[in-house]
Parts: structure tokens; sequence; C-alpha cells
């Protein structure tokens, strides 16, 4: 079989020099033969970070003209960056081979070994968001996909997406206690964890639940929809009449 060629992106201007080397090292340990993981960021975007559903509208079409492009170099799936999913939906229509969403592979990861998860990630407070600001992205993603019954909180920890990427080395401690407190409080069994691969390891070494990783989730269920030669399907994502037209 020639080799697996997998784009994963991250879809903000400058993301590469922001969170290039958090991917690189998350993606380290899913190195094999026979498999190429390239990252790309969008140049042309407008915005250097995700917040808000405003914030994923604006970013949609760069996202997809990026999922297109690697379409068309030969590129044999796409794994999408962010879990509130920018252009993922409107990427599966455009596309032909595998589209994968963050959350998309977080949730099933999850579901496969637990009832029901809970996600940290940055926000504007310590503390379950759940239909709040902060949650509401995440929480329509869950309902899209079937999983807003095994939802079981989205926590957050006071600050920037940036701060997780440049690695602020009060974020660990933060982020198991908000995991705790998904397990005691809000019945997770599972967390969907956020930050670069110390905070990932250290949740998964001090927690007793599967701490998923969304970069390394998305990149795995990428690379094996390629390598089964399954990709989203046509009935479901028809392909856009209007195609042609990049607005």
């Amino acid at each position: 079989m020639e080799k697996i060629r997998i784009c994963a992106t991250i879809p903000v201007r400058g993301g590469l020099e922001a969170w290039g080397d958090v991917h690189r090292e998350l993606l380290a340990p899913l190195a094999r033969p026979g498999v190429e993981i390239v990252l790309r960021d969008l140049p042309e975007a407008p915005i250097e970070a995700i917040g808000c559903a405003y914030d994923c509208e604006l970013l949609a079409m760069h996202h997809i003209r990026a999922a297109r492009r690697a379409e068309e170099e030969g590129f044999h799936a796409v794994a999408m960056g962010c879990l509130d999913e920018p252009g993922v939906q409107g990427a599966k229509e455009a596309l032909s081979i595998p589209v994968i969403g963050e959350s998309e592979a977080c949730m099933h990861f999850a579901s496969m070994v637990g009832r029901r998860f809970s996600y940290l990630m940055p926000g504007e407070i310590n503390g379950n968001q759940r239909g709040g600001y902060g949650s509401r992205c995440i929480e329509d993603v869950a309902r899209m996909y079937g999983f807003a019954d095994k939802l079981a909180s989205v926590r957050s920890v006071s600050g920037k997406t940036l701060e997780f990427a440049a690695r602020d080395d009060s974020l660990p401690e933060a982020m198991i206690e908000q995991a705790r407190l998904a397990m005691e409080e809000d019945g997770a069994d599972v967390v969907i964890g956020y930050g670069s691969l110390d905070v990932i390891g250290r949740l998964q070494r001090e927690l007793p639940i599967p701490v998923i990783d969304p970069i390394q989730a998305s990149a795995m269920m990428a690379e094996s929809l390629a390598r089964l030669s399954i990709a989203q399907s046509k009935r479901a994502y028809p392909r856009p009449v209007n195609i042609d037209i990049d607005g």
C-alpha cells in the first residue's frame, strides 16, 4: 500500500508558530512507517484564536479551502483542527477523501470507552460552563453528532487558547482539579483533554479514567478511514451544487 498522507490543520492565522510544537509533540507517538502527517495552518485567516461561534463562521471558508487544497495535493485524509469544528461540515460535502473533525473523533472514541464524557478547555472561568457562552459550540456539535446525552459537562480553566499553547506552568494543576470535579460532580467517566503533551500526559497519569487528546484522536481516525478506503457518504454529504463559487 502507498504511504498514507494526512493533512492535519490548525485553523487560525499563525497556528504553526503558536501551536506547531504542541501538535508535533502529540503526533510524534503516532508516527509509523508508511504514514505521513503534515501540519498546515491558515495564513489568510483573519484571526489567531477561536473563542465563539462568530469566530468559527469567520474561519469556515478558509478552512474548507485548505481542506480542498489538501485533496488536490494528493492527501488521503484531512484531520480538521479545533473542537468547535469551523468548516468541517462544508468540507465533508466538498471533499471525496475522509474529513474528520476534532470533536467528532473525540466523542466517538469517548463513547467507546465510557458512558459519559466531559470536555476540559480554556474559558473565562474555572468551572462547569454547561449551558453558558463558552460551552455552546461544543453542545451544538454534540447534538449534531448524536452525543448530547453523553455530554456530562464542559469544564473550563480560566485562560486563553494561546496560554495553553505557551504551556503555562499553572495549567496542569487547574486541569486536574476540573477533571476531578467532572468525575465527582458531573458523572464523567471519560475526559476529553486540551493542551500540550505534558498536560495530557499528566492527566492520563493522575486520573483513574481515560483521557482522550483531540489532536491524536482526529489524526488516528483519519488514518483509520484512509486505510479502510472509507470516506463520508455522499448521500449524507452531497457535493455542493455551487462548489465552484468561492465566496
